[in-house]
């Protein structure tokens, strides 16, 4: 899958799709290094364009998260709050969530939902950043 920049505009991974005064972000392909880098730019891009209060990672068609997905992730969720913006993420398959307890991993600056709908409530419930 490749990649291009025009203009200092980031490639588009994913769809990002604002819902009120939050953004959804569905993962729906495979990601690696490079794309998780990529998604990164592009979710810090959109919240700056749209001043969003929460971003939504649904990440339930994702079938393999290693440790710099994971980190990048969080790093991306740390970088949002610095922003003032939230991060949930949901949609976490058994066997993604096993690794991620299997290799220790913290996923700092995140909310967990267990689906879309429990992501959304949590994001709206929650008043201010952090």
């Amino acid at each position: 899958m490749m990649h291009l920049r025009f203009n200092d505009e980031i490639a588009r991974v994913v769809p990002i799709i604002a819902i009120g005064k939050f953004l959804l972000v569905p993962i729906q392909i495979d990601l690696d290094d490079s794309t998780v880098g990529l998604l990164q730019q592009q979710i810090l891009k959109e919240i700056e364009k749209t001043r969003a209060q929460a971003v939504i990672i649904d990440v339930r068609m994702v079938d393999v998260v290693d440790s710099y997905i994971s980190y990048t992730i969080s790093e991306t969720a740390a970088m949002a709050r610095l922003m003032g913006c939230r991060t949930v993420l949901c949609g976490l398959q058994p066997p993604v969530a096993l690794t991620l307890a299997q290799m220790g991993v913290m996923l700092q600056d995140i909310t967990i939902a267990r689906d879309l709908e429990h992501a959304l409530l949590l994001a709206d419930s929650q008043s201010g950043v952090g």
